[in-house]
């Protein structure tokens, strides 16, 4: 370049740039920063969709613990109602008139006699004593 040419450039503020100093290529730049949308824009949708998954899961566990918790208090009610029926046979079969039945029909026990009972007092001071 001449001396002229140089000058007029200065006073013009026009420069020219050679292609060696060029900075990257302004389509290379697009296709990297759509690149990086893309992946920016993937993770998050694995994000989301892995989000997605762990309250599915979640809602899944909870309607399982709903059911054996249902199954469950279907089984205690159960048990409880077994429970009072057998109270009530234990009631029955150990009231004293069934056993004084029992006694004198099938065993042929006999009340005793005024004059067979025999009242033993003990003394306050004397605790009973077990194998003696």
């Amino acid at each position: 370049m001449s001396k002229m040419q140089h000058a007029r450039q200065l006073s013009t503020g026009i420069r020219t740039v050679s292609p060696a100093k060029q900075t990257r290529d302004p389509v290379i730049r697009s296709q990297s920063g759509r690149r990086i949308k893309k992946v920016k824009l993937t993770l998050i949708l694995l994000t989301c969709f892995l989000l997605s998954l762990v309250v599915v899961a979640q809602y899944s566990s909870l309607v399982i613990l709903n059911y054996r918790l249902s199954t469950a208090r279907t089984e205690l009610s159960a048990i409880q109602q077994a429970t009072k029926l057998l109270e009530y046979e234990v009631a029955q079969l150990s009231s004293i008139a069934r056993i004084e039945q029992i006694a004198k029909e099938e065993l042929g026990m006999v009340e005793p006699e005024i004059d067979q009972l025999r009242v033993v007092a003990a003394s306050q001071g004397e605790g009973i004593r077990l194998g003696e």
